[in-house]
């Protein structure tokens, strides 16, 4: 133990070694991040983060497989590898989409920067060190998902769906079998995210690729939630559709990984079976090959042309007198600081590739939503002929609206740079209360110009003036009280405040938003529908509406003065 231990600091002591730890920790620390020092995130609650979802769908397959559940739902005999192949498909995709999200969320870290430019050209470093150093440091970066992703499942799953079996080599075999199929699909995301990366990196001109690789990473994600949801319709969607398309889609990534599960399994006898984990190797090893290739050919020419590179947004700059909210920030933003601190928002949504993450993160969500109802109408065969719309069509708006608010909302807690808000603080009085109506007017003016139009045309086009002006109407004060909700505490100038503190009640709060999420896409427009039946119904949503505004305007009336003043430190008690 001793001599490893040596050895260990004798490597760390190294150019290579020094390297290596140093692209290790910016890869979970990040690079040139503003404010990432104060997020407080160590490596063991990344890792912790990213661990849960698969200890948490493992634990339910305790309840699913247990030898008691199946004896009393009276089931007969139990074959493990045929049985599990819908949930063993749901495992795979899951690792795929928790390991795919990581890389996205280190799509920037992975690469070097203006910052690595800057301390390591002087230094006595040559470049291959430096391009080894790096790569290792993503191989392990690779490995290190790819086992805490899967590690809680790969125990608990054979032992929930084999345990009670009596057999040791049934359990080995089952549990390598889904070791396996895991472990790679994976390693394959993870490689995929990467080789996409590369491949644009070596490609375009660094500017170019800053702007185009946003909008990658939107794709992949809607991608990588599509797959999510795919756990509910593909397992019966292979044995209700042809044989020709059956065996079409099975080729394809994630479905293919399963031949590699049945593979081990000991049914790698079956052609079918057979094509399928040829067809999972061949996506793994193109990814894996594709990565490598791409990032070798593009990191020099990257890494020497980094000082070339201005600091431009990921975004193109537009104009304020071509913006087309023109009319409303004259309308609207009558006050120099509401001018100043709106434009300041904006622009800083739309340069700052962390905040522009995670809002389209949640665009991608609310897309992914939004087409399952889209489906659900599509499936509808008397969708057009009633005379008034379904609560599938209804919530689309409420759902997209739902995921950008939050989204933008959530954006406003992470500090742009904290070094840059001293104007604020010598400009703005605290006691003027300009924070809750400049995020008002972000959030509304983010959503309604929008979407309000958009639901007023569709919704006229299919179901006349009367459907069409109660729908936009019942959205636009929907969305006007659901503004107001997140907003009920806020006191800062967005991105000009530090971190909020992690708080014991963070899981409270979670619950909170999904409750909110399905009150507000489904109870609404259910509701909605319900009252569309007859127009007197209607005027239910004016009491339900009044008592809400009420609710807030006492709670904000009881509120005490201090709690009202506008901050740029966050504390615990100030809540989220």
């Amino acid at each position: 133990m001793r001599f490893v231990q040596n050895r260990s600091e004798a490597f760390a002591r190294t150019r290579f070694g020094c390297l290596f730890r140093l692209f290790v920790g910016r890869m979970f620390h990040g690079g040139d991040e503003p404010g990432a020092e104060e997020l407080s995130l160590g490596i063991g609650a990344i890792l912790a983060l990213l661990a849960m979802p698969g200890l948490l769908v493992s634990l339910l397959m305790f309840e699913k497989y247990g030898s008691l559940i199946r004896f009393l739902r009276g089931a007969g005999v139990f074959d493990p590898f045929t049985a599990t192949i819908p949930d063993e498909y749901f495992f795979i995709v899951l690792s795929m989409t928790v390991t795919g999200a990581a890389a996205l969320w280190r799509w920037d870290a992975i690469f070097l920067d203006r910052r690595d430019h800057t301390n390591l050209v002087p230094l006595p470093v040559s470049l291959p060190n430096i391009f080894f150093a790096n790569f290792s440091a993503i191989l392990v970066l690779a490995m290190l998902f790819t086992f805490v992703v899967n590690a809680a499942s790969i125990v608990l799953v054979p032992v929930a769906v084999v345990g009670s079996q009596g057999s040791f080599a049934i359990f080995v075999r089952f549990a390598a079998g889904h070791g396996v199929a895991v472990l790679s699909a994976s390693a394959f995301s993870f490689f995929a995210v990467f080789a996409l990366a590369g491949l644009l990196m070596a490609l375009l001109p660094a500017a170019a690729f800053r702007r185009v690789s946003l909008f990658a990473r939107f794709a992949i994600a809607v991608v990588l939630l599509v797959l999510l949801a795919s756990v509910f319709t593909v397992p019966s969607m292979l044995l209700q559709t042809a044989v020709v398309w059956a065996h079409r889609i099975a080729m394809l990534p994630p479905v293919s990984f399963l031949g590699v599960a049945r593979t081990v399994w000991g049914k790698g006898d079956d052609p079918f079976v057979a094509a399928m984990a040829h067809a999972a190797l061949f996506a793994f090893v193109l990814a894996v090959l594709v990565a490598v290739i791409t990032y070798a050919l593009s990191f020099r020419r990257s890494f020497l042309r980094i000082p070339e590179t201005a600091d431009a947004g990921p975004l193109p700059r537009v104009h304020s007198l071509f913006s087309p909210l023109a009319l409303f920030h004259k309308a609207f933003l009558r006050e120099p600081p509401q001018q100043a601190c709106y434009h300041f928002i904006v622009r800083t949504l739309l340069r700052n590739d962390a905040h522009l993450q995670i809002v389209s993160a949640f665009a991608a969500l609310g897309l992914v939503a939004a087409s399952e109802s889209l489906l659900s109408i599509r499936t509808d065969p008397f969708f057009l002929i009633r005379h008034y719309p379904s609560a599938d069509f209804l919530s689309i708006p409420f759902v997209l609206s739902y995921c950008l608010i939050v989204g933008i909302r959530f954006a406003f807690e992470i500090p742009a740079d904290l070094r840059a808000n001293w104007i604020f603080k010598l400009w703005l009085n605290p006691d003027d209360q300009q924070a809750r109506p400049i995020a008002r007017r972000v959030l509304l003016a983010a959503t309604l110009p929008w979407i309000a139009p958009a639901c007023f045309t569709i919704t006229l086009f299919l179901f006349g003036w009367t459907s069409a002006l109660l729908h936009t109407t019942i959205l636009t004060i929907s969305n006007v009280l659901l503004v107001e909700i997140l907003l009920v505490k806020f006191r800062k100038i967005p991105f000009t405040c530090s971190y909020p503190p992690f708080e014991s009640n963070s899981g409270v709060i979670l619950i909170a938003y999904l409750f909110g999420f399905f009150v507000f896409t489904g109870t609404i427009p259910d509701l909605e529908r319900w009252s569309f039946a007859d127009p007197l119904r209607v005027t239910c949503f004016v009491p339900l509406f009044a008592i809400t505004l009420a609710v807030l305007y006492a709670y904000r009336k009881q509120m005490l003065e201090m709690d009202k003043h506008l901050i740029f430190e966050d504390i615990p008690s100030s809540g989220f």
